[in-house]
């Protein structure tokens, strides 16, 4: 996928690179150890329209090759011009295309699958 920023094409990549990036900014400590949320973070703020999660998103597809200044410029720009609605629907796409993070987003929606059943099971009537 490519995307404009400061005047270039930019090639957006959705690799080992991009997880990477997108972990160190979104990570949780749990009693001490780290785990890095980037790919659920990416799929939850996509899902929810998160302006500022896709300009991070596209910007770790970069590689950090830009200022997360020029990707947010870059947006906002392409927001005035066309809107977001296609490129949050391409972006979210692309991250499903990607081998690397294929696996762990039909993780993700499997257990937002139980997560939802579970509650739905436990708001029926019990009988007595």
């Amino acid at each position: 996928m490519q995307f404009k920023i400061k005047d270039e094409n930019a090639k957006l990549k959705f690799g080992v690179k991009f997880v990477r990036l997108m972990d160190e900014k979104y990570k949780i400590d749990y009693q001490g150890l780290e785990f890095g949320m980037g790919v659920m973070h990416a799929q939850m703020g996509l899902a929810q329209r998160s302006v500022p999660t896709l300009s991070d998103i596209i910007h770790a597809a970069t590689k950090g090759e830009y200022l997360q200044e020029d990707v947010d410029d870059a947006v906002e720009e392409h927001a005035e011009k066309e809107g977001l609605k296609k490129l949050f629907k391409q972006v979210e796409d692309e991250l499903g295309k990607s081998p690397v993070v294929q696996e762990t987003l039909k993780a993700l929606k499997e257990a937002n699958k139980n997560a939802q059943g579970a509650e739905t099971d436990q708001s029926k009537p019990t009988k007595k």
